[in-house]
Order: C-alpha cells, then structure tokens, then sequence
C-alpha cells in the first residue's frame, strides 16, 4: 500500500513541478503564436478577434477548455459568445483549430493564456 500512495505523491510532484508548468507554458507560447496571435493579436492590439488581456477573469479553466474545444458548439448556446460575435466588426467567430482537438495542446495555451494575459 505505501508504494501505491509514494507513486501518487510522485505523480503529483511531477505533474504540477514548476518545470512541468514552465514546460506547458512554453508550449502555450508556441501554439498561440502560431496560431493564436494572427486574430487575437497581442496584449492591447487587437485584430479580427477580441483582446485576451484578463481573460482569466472573465472566463473559468472550463468555459476556456469547452471553447477552445469546439467553439462553434459553445456559440449555440453561451450567451458570453454570442455577445462576442455580436460585437465583432467583421462578423465573424472563432473557427475549430484543429490543434486545439488535443487535451495537452488546449491546456499549455490556456496556461499560457492565464499566465501571460
């Protein structure tokens, strides 16, 4: 029983080390400025899509997961996106990236996002 219990204590170490997070965050970096940062832009300029600046305290981990996830899905139904599509200039919503269908990819930019913003 105690080696069960010393490797769930280890997992958890590992998993929320601070070179774990930096390693994710880094990634984050990466992916948002890839493929993020050419609607979003960065900081206070903003392009085709809105400014990111304090999404943290908008938006929770889970609406940003669900949304990344499939934004078109969250459009149907949260009244937060559909007032973001309503206030676009150009009309236009977030499309599915189809690198925020991986779990890892879509948690390092919302780390990223809840770092960085």
């Amino acid at each position: 029983m105690h080696i069960i219990q010393l490797t769930f204590v280890l997992l958890i170490t590992l998993f929320f080390s601070p070179a774990t997070w930096a390693s994710s965050i880094a990634q984050g970096h990466d992916l948002f400025q890839n493929v993020c940062v050419y609607c979003h832009g960065m900081g206070d300029k903003q392009r085709f899509a809105p400014i990111l600046t304090g999404i943290g305290e908008r938006r929770d981990v889970t609406w940003l997961n669900a949304w990344l996830k499939n934004p078109g899905k969250i459009l149907k139904y949260d009244e937060y996106a559909q007032a973001l599509l309503d206030g676009n200039d150009y009309g236009i919503h977030m499309p599915q990236i189809p690198s925020m269908k991986d779990d890892d990819k879509r948690a390092s930019v919302i780390k990223y996002l809840l770092f960085k913003f």
